[in-house]
């Protein structure tokens, strides 16, 4: 634990799902942890919810889509705690759609949600990361590995964050760490009805979690104590299911392949 004492970490969507249980990860490793999130009442609940099991996090209500706000909070950061350690560009959201009827509007609503959100972030702290030797976490899907039904806009900005991390670790600072995460699906208490409006107008499927990936759900604490292991081992990426690596095999090798395997997971649904 001793190696994140007083190390500041930074989660921007920290104030529930896999933002909150990483929070948690590095706070039980003695981090200074501060989250960033939009509604003040849930992040005054979730560090009152962390102050409950004796863990003392930081939080900061900021829109991480506004340029300014983004600079505003990186800046009062570094004045409180002095430094930066991780940033994990964790904040982002999903939708449900028929490719042929999306919007440009909702493909530009979902890149600034899950791409531009890690971009703006990153720009900012890494002057703060490079004096640190720090690491950036930017948190991908198996989306960002492979296309699915019915997640058009999701699938192209998690592509997006995963080509932007990549670049980070041919041409960034060589100081920095850079890490892509690409977890499956999510366990959550909403699975199955998170979506159901979106997806009323489209098979049934589309309403489960990960668009009905034949996939078992990932605890938010597993993925996130894998992301405290894989800064610690500053590795380049983290995939899970691990398994899931030779379906992404098969598909560079052959495209084709790969897509009559995603078709014929998806017959029938």
């Amino acid at each position: 634990m001793a190696i994140w004492r007083d190390k500041v970490v930074l989660i921007t969507g920290g104030s529930e799902g896999l933002g909150l249980e990483t929070a948690r990860a590095f706070a039980q490793r003695e981090a200074t942890v501060c989250i960033v999130a939009r509604d003040q009442i849930r992040l005054q609940a979730v560090r009152q919810t962390l102050a409950d099991e004796s863990w003392q996090v930081h939080v900061y209500p900021c829109d991480v889509t506004n340029d300014q706000q983004v600079t505003d909070t990186l800046e009062q950061i570094i004045r409180q705690h002095g430094r930066l350690d991780v940033l994990v560009n964790n904040v982002g959201k999903s939708t449900r759609c028929n490719i042929s009827e999306t919007s440009v509007a909702e493909f530009q609503d979902l890149m600034e949600a899950n791409f531009y959100t890690a971009v703006r972030c990153t720009k900012r702290a890494l002057p703060e990361l490079v004096k640190s030797k720090g690491h950036v976490v930017n948190i991908g899907s198996l989306a960002s590995k492979t296309a699915w039904p019915f997640i058009a806009p999701y699938t192209t900005s998690k592509h997006a964050v995963a080509a932007y991390t990549h670049q980070l670790r041919i041409d960034g600072p060589r100081e920095v760490h850079f890490m892509l995460v690409c977890p499956g699906p999510i366990r959550r208490e909403d699975a199955g009805v998170r979506y159901s409006q979106q997806a009323a107008q489209l098979p049934s499927v589309a309403q489960q979690p990960g668009a009905g990936a034949r996939l078992k759900g990932i605890s938010s604490a597993k993925i996130a104590r894998r992301i405290v292991a894989g800064c610690e081992k500053r590795k380049a990426e983290i995939v899970m299911p691990f398994y899931a690596k030779y379906f992404f095999a098969v598909s560079q090798i052959s495209p084709r392949l790969g897509d009559w395997m995603i078709r014929k997971m998806c017959r029938g649904e």
